[in-house]
């Protein structure tokens, strides 16, 4: 068949994700012809301390705004509210915001539309859409290592802001080195990366000084600027970057670099 048809056929492509979102992009991508080697740098896991993301659900009354960052953070969120039985009803007394159409849509599956979404899927895109914020009280559940950024910048435009660890984002305690490097010498052409922890677990597994070299002949590919800068700052050469960041635009970017 005519590349037009099949056109990532041939294609060796590493995915990055966790285990329970890499199957979507594996997937899309396999349907295009390409061959797809899930190894996930990431795993997700609850707090290892809910007593933070407790007390917020149950202030939850207190507070003016409630930000979700990614679909995980909305996840366990959720999670934590049904565990501590409260209603999902108390969702509208509050203002949401949510980056990107994923996180967006996990916010509808409760039957509640977001206050608020920006039209670049990006933590800093947030804080330029919220007016008003002075003196609000805003609450931030993300990841354990995620970026000080977004609480700095809600900070400077006055608001009261909570963060609060909603899940954990670790090594995968069933990652193989050796696997990982037996793939790349038998040779991919492809390797995606959809956030700063997949790239920089890909890089620690590989050890860092090396990284460059073993990933000399594979053309690097990120969901978005901030995933592309964690993987600039080690040394990969990144020719895709999703826009706007979302699965399928990084799937159409991929398409597109192979054509060129």
């Amino acid at each position: 068949m005519q590349m037009s048809t099949i056109p990532l056929s041939g294609m060796r492509v590493i995915v990055t994700r966790s285990v329970d979102q890499a199957t979507i992009l594996s997937k899309k991508l396999r349907n295009l012809g390409a061959t797809t080697i899930e190894i996930p740098m990431i795993e997700i896991l609850p707090p290892s301390d809910t007593g933070q993301i407790d007390n917020s659900i149950q202030n939850l009354s207190k507070y003016d705004w409630v930000i979700f960052t990614s679909v995980h953070g909305v996840e366990f969120f959720l999670q934590r509210m049904a565990i501590l039985q409260t209603p999902i009803s108390c969702l509208n007394y509050v203002k949401i915001a949510a980056i990107g159409p994923a996180t967006s849509a996990a916010i509808q599956s409760i039957g509640r539309n977001p206050d608020y979404v920006p039209s670049e899927f990006l933590s800093a895109s947030i804080v330029a859409g919220l007016d008003g914020l002075q003196g609000k009280r805003v609450l931030l559940p993300r990841a354990d290592i995620a970026s000080k950024k977004l609480p700095m910048q809600l900070r400077d435009k006055g608001a009261s802001v909570d963060e609060v660890v909603a899940y954990q984002t670790v090594i995968p305690r069933e990652l193989n080195c050796d696997r990982l490097r037996m793939v790349l010498e038998s040779g991919v052409d492809m390797v995606i990366f959809t956030s700063p922890s997949t790239v920089r677990n890909f890089a620690n597994a590989l050890g860092y000084v090396n990284v460059r070299k073993d990933l000399s002949n594979a053309t690097i590919a990120c969901i978005g600027p901030v995933t592309a800068e964690a993987a600039k700052q080690l040394g990969m050469d990144v020719s895709v970057i999703a826009n706007p960041h979302t699965i399928d635009a990084l799937v159409e970017a991929i398409i597109s670099d192979r054509k060129i």
